[in-house]
């Protein structure tokens, strides 16, 4: 060893002793040997002399264990400037570089058993009077990995074609699905917020973000849950709702960026839209407007809620004032029509402030056709109705939304949220419906016309207060929130009801004004302490109390003269539901690097009154409850993740199941409600679990859940000779249900193949009431897919297909127990041409099995598009669309409900072609460069 390699050394562990580098040398030797059978890092470069180009000799290169300072192993270049590292265990390394004629040099390594060999390359040394001031960082970024709860996908690691949107970018990622109306699944689990840098995006809707932000704009997609901003939406303290969002790129904050969009056959469909941004450091503006009568812009699952459209929601109030809203279609079927335009404004307008704004304006129409045949089995007999229906429905909404956060100090945060919507809407119906004996015979025939119209308004507001104090995680939080509805509505109701009798035709008719005014609100206030017992251990008391309060007043008249002025007393009522909630909670907190566990309980008093104005009646109920709950959250390493969750809940019946009055909009189907309802019990396990491997790229992700519920409500159905309905709603114990799923990601040759296969399953126990007998139901449902994916540099294709099973068990008559099954087959081309030429094509083959006769259907859509991107940038697009080119688009469903299957098919756009032109534009003066 040379006099200057002996002095570097010495200077690196601050020994000037031959005795103590002795015993280094001894102990370096032996962790040496220790370590042999464990995996290893390499760490090459090649030095080079800044003043010659050429190689430097001679350099000492070392590896220093970051965490105590200790050598672990050295070497020192040869005549061409080469070193090599090896047999370095896996941990974090200062790796220095030195020679006595220049300045050294430093570099950090991160080692981990996926990223063993690390090369430098070519580095250069600086003369020794050259300050250095930057250190270069090697690390290895994992495509797919868990940042604390969160779940990273880094955009750039997954290639996407030309002009990509961010819909396109998700649909590559292992876990993520989107289906054809935008709807994202993570884990077999609905995204229920898509956020761009952590703020709502036009209002929340998801589409408008991943369907117009270019892919190439975002950094990074991150999935997590976080609890419910609005304490109306927490009922056990343990609610959560999952968040899907999109990290964009430094550059992508600063300056404009968007694109303008037509599309036209220049007979009958059209499509129009334009998406503006500019970023400007905490500054946000974006304005947004679409325009079409096609399928590929009507409104999706999400703009239902979003834009106002709350008619097309089932919604139901959980007992602790939670709201869960339900879509019954992942697309309205038929005809439509639609205008949405927009803007959202976000700034931080001074250090502690910050201010959003977005409003909304969507204008909807949607014509339909659809036929049913329906199938009722009941003990002694089983009878079948054919329907056609035909409806027009018009919702035009107004929606803003207000958001302030304010830093009152360092410690101190307090948040606003307003949401204001004004809706109005129209709607007409016509429905012809003949019945039949098993004999085919025809029994009856009903003819139903009703026309309405409604508007109303909602309001929510939500207040905030964080408190945090010197000590670590001790936290106090205040909140209140209240909500203000109102909904009025007019409507006529024309009915002929023709009943072919054994001994005498007879005919009854009805017409009838139908009023009503629906008003609600609610107040709830809350406060929650967390005090840190020890670095691990935390506890969280809460208390809340709840308000709600429920007004509907309904009144039918009947035409007498030509006038609808006759008060019928059967059909009307007002009715008035009051409740008050007391509820206290104490939450064990235990956390770790790898661990979080809860456990905790929450105790409350419910306080009902229901008063029947009509009819002086009042009914009051106060009843306790224990609500348990406990999550388990274990990470097995940043790239593996267990959730086990058990939470009890709650759901209040709704004004309309406890009003005591008949709802004869159908009188084919008469409701009744309730009002000794009693609010429903369930007991929640949920098990979710993922797993993701850098090195191959597989991604695992596997999900069960289980809920049990007592008082669940249900229906008690009556039917008279003739075959009409009167469904009351009850309370019955014992209702269950749970589903299952798992599914892979596997990529080969280099990840350029990608096979995900992935399975699901689900069954249900209900209880029913069927002429005074219970009826219980068992349905079964299960789906097999396997999805293959061909990614290559200028060509992608994929494949999928699935077969689902269906069969429901009925006690009541086992002539309802037909099992039925769909299969579907799709694949997918895209391929990038000379010229800047794109061609792209998708087909779905769908067939169905036993069902009734005319639905099983089986039908090919098939959609193509041959574009050009133009000028330099490529940000022009011109291009053929062709939707379902053989003309054989349709909507084929069917629907079990306790002794009742229906099938159904609905009306839907065919073949169509547009010619659309995309114009995208940005501040940045480079061509977009999206990966293919």
């Amino acid at each position: 060893m040379s006099f200057a390699e002996n002095v570097v050394i010495t200077q690196v562990i601050n020994a000037t002793s031959k005795h103590y580098m002795k015993r280094f040398l001894l102990c370096f030797l032996l962790s040496t040997a220790i370590s042999s059978y464990s995996q290893k890092l390499s760490v090459a470069g090649n030095i080079q002399d800044t003043t010659t180009k050429g190689p430097l000799p001679n350099a000492i290169i070392m590896a220093v264990k970051l965490m105590d300072s200790t050598l672990v192993d050295f070497t020192r270049s040869d005549e061409n400037g080469f070193f090599n590292l090896k047999s370095l265990p896996i941990d974090t390394y200062q790796v220095i570089i030195s020679h006595t004629k220049f300045a050294d040099m430093g570099y950090f390594i991160f080692g981990d058993k996926h990223n063993l060999v690390y090369d430098f390359g070519k580095i250069i040394l600086q003369p020794k009077n050259i300050s250095l001031d930057e250190v270069t960082i090697f690390a290895f970024k994992d495509p797919v990995y868990y940042k604390g709860d969160t779940l990273v996908y880094t955009a750039d690691s997954f290639k996407t074609k030309a002009n990509a949107t961010v819909e396109d970018l998700l649909k590559k990622l292992p876990g993520l699905k989107v289906d054809k109306d935008g709807k994202i699944t993570s884990q077999g689990k609905a995204v229920d917020k898509v956020l761009v840098d952590g703020d709502e995006f036009f209002g929340g809707d998801p589409t408008i973000a991943t369907k117009n932000l270019s892919a190439n704009s975002i950094e990074s997609v991150q999935v997590y849950e976080k609890k419910s901003d609005d304490v109306a939406n927490s009922a056990t303290g343990e609610e959560t709702q999952k968040i899907l969002n999109l990290k964009l790129k430094d550059e992508a904050k600063k300056g404009y960026f968007g694109k303008v969009s037509g599309a036209s056959d220049f007979q009958k469909f059209y499509e129009g839209e334009a998406l503006g941004n500019y970023f400007k450091k905490k500054l946000k503006v974006s304005v947004f407007g679409l325009v079409s009568n096609t399928p590929n812009s009507s409104f999706g699952w999400n703009d239902v809620y979003k834009y106002g459209l709350n008619n097309e929601f089932d919604r139901t109030e959980m007992e602790d004032g939670g709201v869960s809203m339900s879509y019954s279609t992942s697309q309205p079927q038929g005809i439509p029509q639609t205008i949405k335009s927009g803007f959202y404004y976000t700034d931080k307008i001074s250090k502690n402030t910050k201010l959003n704004i977005n409003y909304s304006y969507n204008s909807s129409e949607i014509a339909s056709r659809t036929t049913k045949n329906s199938q009722y089995f009941l003990t002694d007999t089983s009878y079948t109705s054919s329907n056609l229906v035909k409806t027009l429905q018009k919702n035009e909404a107004h929606a803003i939304n207000i958001g302030l956060e304010q830093r009152i100090d360092s410690l101190t945060d307090f948040f606003f949220n307003s949401k204001i919507k004004l809706l109005n809407s129209s709607s007409s119906s016509s429905d012809e419906t003949d019945f039949l004996r098993s004999d085919f015979v025809k029994t009856r025939n009903t003819s139903i016309n009703n026309t309405g119209k409604s508007n109303g308004y909602d309001i929510t507001n939500n207040l905030k207060l964080l408190k945090r104090f010197k000590k670590k995680d001790r936290l106090l939080t205040l909140t209140y929130g209240n909500t203000f509805s109102e909904t009025n509505s007019d409507g006529i109701l024309k009915t002929d009801n023709y009943s072919y009798a054994d001994s005498s035709d007879f005919l009854i008719s009805v017409n009838q004004k139908k009023q009503g005014i629906n008003d609600n609100q609610s107040h709830i206030a809350g406060v929650s302490f967390v005090e840190p017992l020890t670095k691990k251990i935390k506890i969280e008391a809460s208390y809340d109390f709840m308000y709600y309060n429920s007004k509907q007043n309904k009144k039918a008249l009947n035409n007498i003269g030509g006038e609808y002025n006759q008060l019928d007393s059967s059909l009307t009522n007002n009715f008035v539901n009051d409740k008050q909630i007391n509820r206290a909670g104490l939450k064990f907190i235990y956390e770790v690097k790898k661990m979080r566990f809860t456990i905790g309980t929450k105790a409350r008093n419910v306080y009902v009154k229901n008063n029947n104005i009509f009819k002086n009646q009042q009914i009051t109920q106060n009843f306790n409850n224990i609500l348990p709950f406990s999550t388990l959250h274990y990470k097995f390493s940043d790239s593996k993740m267990l959730d086990i969750k058990y939470t009890t809940s709650s759901q209040n019946p709704t004004i309309s199941q406890l009003q005591p009055v008949k709802d004869n909009s159908n009188p084919n189907f008469i409701n009744i409600g309730n009002p000794n309802l009693l609010p429903t019990f369930m007991h929640s396990l949920n098990l979710n679990f993922n797993s993701w491997k850098s090195v191959s790229g597989k991604y695992t992700w596997m999900g069960l859940t289980y809920n049990y519920i007592n008082n669940d409500i249900s229906t008690s159905t009556a039917y008279d000779s003739i075959g009409r309905t009167l469904a009351k709603a009850i309370n019955v114990n014992g209702n269950y249900n749970m589903n299952g799923y798992i599914g892979t990601s596997m990529p080969f040759f280099s990840k350029k193949l990608e096979v995900a296969p992935n399975l699901w399953g689900s069954y249900a126990d209900t209880k029913t009431v069927i002429n005074g007998l219970e009826n219980k139901t068992q349905d079964i449902r299960s789906s097999l897919a396997l999805d293959i994916r061909l990614n290559l540099e200028k060509f992608n294709a994929g494949i999928s297909g699935y077969y689902s099973y269906n069969s429901a068990f009925s006690t009541l008559n086992n002539k309802s127990n037909t099992p039925y099954s769909s299969q579907g087959l799709s694949g997918n081309i895209s391929a990038k041409l000379p010229k800047n030429f794109l061609l792209e094509s998708d087909a779905n083959y769908t067939i169905n099995s036993k069902r009734s006769n005319g639905y099983n259907v089986n039908y090919l859509v098939w959609n193509a598009s041959f574009s050009k991107t133009f000028f330099k940038k490529e940000n022009f697009i011109l291009g053929i669309h062709a939707y379902d080119l053989l003309n054989q688009n349709i909507s084929v469903d069917r629907d079990i409900s306790s002794n009742v299957i229906t099938d159904i098919k609905t009306n839907i756009i065919t073949r169509y072609f547009l010619l659309k032109a995309t114009f995208k534009f940005n501040s940045n003066k480079t061509k977009e460069e999206d990966e293919f």
